[in-house]
């Protein structure tokens, strides 16, 4: 059956939103990624919006004050392992923003991408939150899907982050790190940082 444009607009306005709240969690939400083809599952690491960046492009509000600096892993652990067994239920799809998208873009788990309201990798304990999410894959029997971290990649050579991507790498892990500038005039321009 041919899609209708009220579907091909509500299908667009899925992708186009990736609004990082959903409901009363904390630190994940459900979004439809163009990159991945389907649903991802995001993990927001920085629910105090902290950034080592100050992008011109950003859609983080910072004027709002961001949440606690502290990851609640169990939390975190809880949060993942309800999204994914309530989209593969089919009760995203039910939910108004998802429910004239076809089942497949909503039920099947494309990814789990750590990103959110700042830079993941500025979690202290970053490779523990990689562990914990491998870990609720893994108990979902979700082995083919992928683990991201979308990034800047400022911060990939400390130590917690350098464990973490081990972990990543072992489970299906990728990272997608973005490129603002070709040259350092233009780089501190969009991305206004300190950052060398």
């Amino acid at each position: 059956m041919p899609e209708t444009p009220a579907a091909i607009r509500n299908t667009l306005a899925a992708v186009r939103d990736h609004t990082r709240v959903y409901k009363d969690f904390t630190y994940v939400y459900p979004v439809i990624s163009r990159r991945s083809g389907g649903l991802s599952i995001g993990v927001n690491l920085n629910p105090d919006k902290a950034c080592n960046f100050d992008c011109v492009y950003c859609e983080v509000d910072r004027k709002t004050p961001g949440k606690t600096s502290v990851v609640d892993l169990a939390q975190l652990r809880d949060e993942l392992t309800a999204m994914i067994q309530f989209a593969r239920s089919g009760g995203l799809a039910r939910e108004p923003k998802f429910n004239e998208l076809p089942p497949a873009l909503t039920q099947t788990v494309k990814d789990i991408a750590f990103s959110g309201d700042g830079e993941p990798t500025m979690l202290h304990n970053f490779d523990e939150a990689v562990q914990t999410v491998a870990d609720v894959k893994r108990a979902e029997g979700l082995a083919a899907t992928k683990l991201v971290l979308i990034t800047d990649a400022a911060g990939l050579d400390t130590a917690s982050v350098k464990r973490g991507l081990a972990l990543m790498d072992a489970n299906q892990g990728e990272v997608w790190a973005k490129l603002d500038a070709g040259t350092e005039s233009y780089y501190h321009t969009v991305n206004r940082t300190s950052v060398r």
